[in-house]
């Protein structure tokens, strides 16, 4: 009985800390989409002002919070890695203005299968 109760109470503790270690390695930086209030002479005063314009009329610019994109039609398919290579964010996104919350550091921005170097500081 008292070798039931022990392993029952082993097997809870592996199930928490499963749960607890899968919860933290899902943290994803989640894409706000930030239309409301924002206007063109907006636009050209980014928050560090590093705005760099990419193809297709896509503008990026960063600060130490993460990265801002400003998307002036729908784009297929876009992905931010670390510099290590992993995949930080990646998603289909819109017309609009995002927003990407990131730590300090580069990454590169793939947008439609062409990669772009982005820090932030």
């Amino acid at each position: 009985m008292k070798t039931n109760l022990f392993l029952a109470i082993i097997l809870l503790f592996v199930l928490s800390t499963q749960a607890q270690n899968k919860s933290s390695s899902d943290h994803k930086p989640t894409v706000v989409k930030t239309d409301a209030g924002w206007n063109k002479s907006e636009s050209d005063n980014t928050p560090s002002g590093n705005a760099q314009t990419i193809a297709e009329g896509i503008v990026f610019s960063t600060n130490s919070d993460g990265i801002f994109i400003t998307l002036p039609k729908a784009v297929g398919n876009v992905k931010l890695f670390s510099l290590t290579g992993e995949v930080v964010w990646m998603g289909n996104l819109v017309q609009g203005r995002f927003f990407i919350p990131t730590r300090a550091g580069i990454y590169f921005l793939k947008v439609n299968n062409k990669s772009y170097k982005v820090v932030c500081k």
